[in-house]
């Protein structure tokens, strides 16, 4: 049977999660099958799925997510879904083999799938560092080292190429990720980020839509519902000031500052005004909202760290006209990282001109 351990809690009684029922209510115990989408990994069977060993990772709006240790092979992550009913068969199959073709190292590969009428179970790989939320929000708790600024700006650039690349790869989709979130942004073994939960608005009943998707809500998406091609753009501006801010989104204001209605970046904005100006009182204010936890940091990283929080504010603009596009932002960080590098080779060069 399938052992149900929540991670951080009590074990619970041992259990089976079972296989998902038959998709028209058949009697056949070989009518749900899992579908492997790629070729570079080791096969097992739903059977074999299903009685491996397994720790509960959490419960989101998409539903549960287990980490299965197989008897052969890495672990594996399950996660089971049962609002994906907006497609029929066919054009979720044809969905799941779009997604299967994606490669792209900031991107976690869709492993397999399997189909029922009332449920659905996707198969990724488990990575083991966790989430960005958990190194952001959690690192105290479970003592791991926070990140630094040089991990950090890497995350972003991380973060920025895979969505660059699902805009590129599914330029059908209205917002090619829809649920973009730190919890939703997997470290590896060298903290590289991979993007994960990404393009299932299409298959979402649209009943369940407004409770579940778009986790970082923009102002068009609360009034209206409305989701456009900035939708994502938006998450992502968040996600950057919670990497800069060490802010969580969603209990943000803490030590008395603000209110519980103001969102990441307006409680930003409300402490550095108009963070256009570069005036040394602006800039100040600025190093204000930055984490500490990211250590010490020299005069040109506090430069790019205010570039990126600008950046990320532009990306959280309100009017959806002014908001930048995900091209811009592209643009803005790559421009950033050129100019870290040329920094990096003037310091090795004056340096080795002291030294000499």
């Amino acid at each position: 049977t399938l052992l149900l351990i929540c991670c951080g809690s009590r074990v619970q009684p041992p259990h089976s999660i079972e296989a998902p029922p038959p998709t028209s209510g058949a009697s056949q115990k070989n009518d749900v099958e899992l579908y492997f989408l790629r070729d570079d990994r080791e096969r097992f069977d739903l059977a074999e799925l299903l009685k491996s060993t397994a720790d509960v990772l959490g419960s989101g709006s998409f539903g549960s997510s287990h980490k299965a240790a197989l008897s052969v092979g890495p672990s594996m992550v399950v996660k089971r879904h049962k609002k994906l009913n907006n497609v029929g068969k066919e054009e979720f199959i044809k969905h799941m083999e779009n997604l299967g073709w994606l490669r792209h190292e900031n991107v976690l590969p869709l492993v397999a799938y399997c189909y029922s009428r009332e449920e659905k179970l996707l198969v990724s790989d488990f990575m083991e560092n966790g989430s960005l939320a958990v190194h952001l929000h959690g690192h105290q708790t479970l003592r791991k080292a926070p990140l630094d600024w040089p991990t950090r700006l890497n995350i972003v650039k991380g973060v920025t190429k895979g969505l660059e690349y699902l805009y590129n790869e599914l330029p059908a989709l209205i917002s090619p990720h829809g649920h973009l979130k730190s919890s939703n942004v997997l470290l590896n073994e060298s903290l590289q980020p991979l993007l994960t939960d990404y393009s299932l608005i299409p298959l979402i009943n649209p009943e369940s839509a407004q409770e579940l998707i778009v986790a970082y809500k923009s102002p068009e998406y609360i009034k209206h519902g409305r989701i456009t091609k900035k939708t994502d753009v938006w998450c992502l501006g968040v996600l950057i000031l919670e990497i800069l801010t060490g802010k969580f989104p969603a209990n943000l204001l803490q030590n008395g500052k603000g209110t519980e209605e103001q969102d990441l970046a307006v409680w930003v904005t409300s402490i550095v005004g108009d963070y256009e100006n570069n005036n040394p009182e602006i800039m100040l204010k600025i190093e204000e909202v930055l984490d500490k936890d990211m250590g010490g940091v020299n005069n040109g990283d506090k430069e790019m760290m205010v570039e990126l929080l600008k950046i990320g504010l532009n990306c959280c603009e309100p009017d959806l006209e002014k908001r930048l596009d995900l091209k811009d932002v592209v643009e803005r960080i790559d421009g950033l990282m050129k100019g870290k590098e040329a920094d990096g080779i003037d310091d090795d060069v004056s340096s080795h001109a002291t030294n000499n």
